[in-house]
């Protein structure tokens, strides 16, 4: 920085730089550092600023550290910090984080709705601009703390729905899901006729997310030996991260859901022994369910119920809604949860069963000092889970013959390539 005097003093401002000045400014001299200040802390800032892409990496490294992530939440992240990365380094990788501006925004803006195109033919895989807006929001904070940019930059207002706009099912159409082919008769003839293979997962899973609530995957990835009698005798379904390749979404999703009564008269335990006798305790309750470190073990199952575009597969044909992109197998969590409240269960309870508040247990058990909490939860379940449909045909009895008629018959589908 120079200015143009008759009788020159130069002060060094840092390795480089130098500010030149008439000597009978010198009563400013103090105020005038002031001023520039911001200067030379954006000169030093340049100096040692990491590029965008090292400090996003950086950045999703403190964040895999200090959360404890499952393999897909993990991946998740990765993969959003590697797309942001690139919009925001607007696709240079040599641009430097102190080179950030206000300006950026709008450019972020406009070019993060073309990085985040929907693939393939589905409407639903396009990912939430508002998740983005948030991880950019927490790297720009963390940027700010570490001095590598002077202002705080940030997103908001995104104009986009909520990321989450999951529906709970109605009656009719809880009823329809459950009178579709896996709930009905079938001749030999019919069953080597039916488009679908019939799988133990196809029959078990749309019951068990009404009457448990759980989560696709913590469904998908149970072992024989996570159903069992607790304690006080109940039976129960543990949800847990204890065996090969399961993980949990969060600790919070550590518990266990007492089995009701509806999946008794079901034959959910005889389906939980047969697959013991057949395998081991540590069986894998629905071998048909293979594990990708991508979609864990809920690939298949996620794309039998709810296709490869919104309002397709199992869903999709018996529910109309289904094309608004607003009902999919999370929609039976959703159904769970209503049920319990409206029937009036504490929201503690509904709380625990979901997995979804740490103080949840504690809580429970301080308003049900007199009972276990088991009894508690299953109580508030028999109470609350009358979703006012016919269940006397779902009998696990009645499906092992569709599924015996099947056997040996051409598989359907795409096969594996030769190796």
């Amino acid at each position: 920085m120079t200015a143009t005097v008759s009788a020159k003093k130069l002060v060094p401002l840092l390795e480089g730089f130098e500010l030149q000045y008439d000597p009978k400014y010198e009563k400013f001299y103090p105020t005038l550092l002031k001023q520039l200040l911001p200067v030379t802390q954006l000169l030093q800032q340049l100096d040692c600023s990491p590029t965008v892409h090292s400090y996003f990496d950086e950045v999703c490294q403190r964040f895999i550290d200090a959360n404890n992530y499952s393999v897909k939440g993990r991946n998740m992240l990765i993969a959003r910090m590697g797309k942001l990365k690139k919009v925001v380094s607007d696709n240079d990788p040599k641009r430097r984080m102190a080179e950030l501006s206000p300006q950026d925004i709008a450019r972020v803006k406009r070019a993060l709705p073309n990085a985040l195109v929907k693939q393939k033919r589905s409407k639903s895989q396009g990912e939430s601009i508002q998740t983005y807006y948030q991880l950019f929001n927490r790297v720009m904070a963390e940027a700010f703390n570490d001095h590598f940019i002077s202002t705080q930059l940030k997103l908001s207002n995104p104009r986009t729905k909520k990321a989450d706009n999951t529906k709970p099912f109605s009656t009719d159409e809880i009823c329809s899901l459950l009178q579709g082919w896996p709930y009905q008769t079938h001749t030999d003839e019919q069953a080597q006729a039916l488009k679908f293979d019939a799988q133990s997962s196809r029959f078990w899973l749309l019951p068990l997310g009404f009457f448990t609530g759980a989560r696709l995957n913590e469904l998908c990835q149970l072992r024989a030996h996570d159903i069992r009698p607790d304690g006080h005798g109940i039976h129960v379904i543990s949800i847990n991260d204890d065996g090969y390749n399961k993980s949990l979404k969060n600790e919070q999703s550590r518990r266990e859901i007492p089995i009701c009564n509806a999946l008794v008269d079901m034959g959910f335990l005889e389906f939980v022994q047969e697959r013991r006798d057949q395998a081991g305790s540590t069986a894998q309750l629905f071998a048909e369910l293979s594990f990708s470190s991508e979609h864990l073990y809920s690939r298949v199952a996620s794309r039998f119920f709810c296709g490869n575009a919104t309002g397709k597969g199992y869903i999709g044909a018996h529910c109309e809604r289904a094309t608004e992109g607003s009902l999919n197998f999370k929609s039976c969590r959703r159904s769970f949860a209503q049920r319990l409240q409206a029937s009036g269960v504490t929201d503690s309870l509904i709380s625990h069963l979901l997995g979804h508040r740490s103080s949840a247990h504690e809580v429970t058990q301080r308003h049900y000092l007199d009972t276990p909490l088991s009894a508690s939860l299953k109580a508030a379940m028999e109470q609350g889970l009358q979703y006012g449909v016919p269940l006397s045909h779902l009998k696990w009895a009645n499906y092992k013959p569709l599924m015996a008629a099947q056997r040996g018959r051409k598989k359907r589908g795409r096969q594996p390539k030769a190796a």
